[in-house]
C-alpha cells in the first residue's frame, strides 16, 4: 500500500508558532495561510475534518494551535473538534464560522474550545484572534514560548 505523502508545511523554517488550518474551502484556506505564514507562523492546511485528524495524529506534539471552519461536509467543526479532544482532551483549538449556533458555540468552549474567530475574515481580525489565543495558551503553560521579535 503506498504511503500517504507529507502534508507540506509552509514557512517551515521559521520559529514562529505551528497553526494547522482545517477549512474545505480553498480560498479561505489560501488565504489564511497567506496572511499567517506573512506574519512567521508555520502553517499546516487539510482541506476536510478527516484529513484534519491524519494531519494531526501526525504532529499532535508540533502543533501550538488548530483553526477549523464550522461548516464542512461530511464532518463539521463540532464533531472535528470532539474527535480531535479524543486524541487529546487539551487539544488547542478555535473555530471560525459565518455562522454558528449561540447554543453548539457555548457547549464548545465548555468542552475547551479556545476561541471564536468569526467570518468573514480581515487580516486584521484574524491575526488578533490567534495571538490572543496563543498568548491565552501562553499564559497556562501550554504551547511554545512566544517568538522573538
Amino acid at each position: 500500500m503506498p504511503r500517504e505523502p507529507q502534508p507540506l508545511v509552509a514557512n517551515p523554517d521559521t520559529r514562529g508558532e505551528f497553526i494547522m488550518i482545517v477549512d474545505d474551502d480553498p480560498l479561505v484556506t489560501m488565504l489564511v495561510e497567506r496572511v499567517l505564514t506573512t506574519e512567521g507562523y508555520r502553517i499546516v492546511t487539510a482541506s476536510d475534518a478527516f484529513k484534519g485528524i491524519e494531519i494531526y495524529k501526525q504532529y499532535q506534539a508540533q502543533l501550538d494551535l488548530v483553526i477549523m471552519d464550522f461548516k464542512m461536509p461530511g464532518m463539521d467543526g463540532m464533531a472535528l473538534f470532539n474527535e480531535l479532544r479524543a486524541i487529546n482532551p487539551d487539544v488547542p483549538a478555535a473555530l471560525t464560522s459565518g455562522f454558528v449556533e449561540d447554543e453548539q458555540l457555548g457547549a464548545m468552549l465548555a468542552n475547551g474550545l479556545r476561541g471564536f474567530i468569526p467570518k468573514p475574515l480581515t487580516q486584521q481580525k484574524l491575526l488578533q484572534k490567534v495571538r490572543a489565543i496563543l498568548d491565552g495558551l501562553q499564559r497556562e503553560g501550554r504551547g511554545q514560548p512566544p517568538r522573538e521579535a
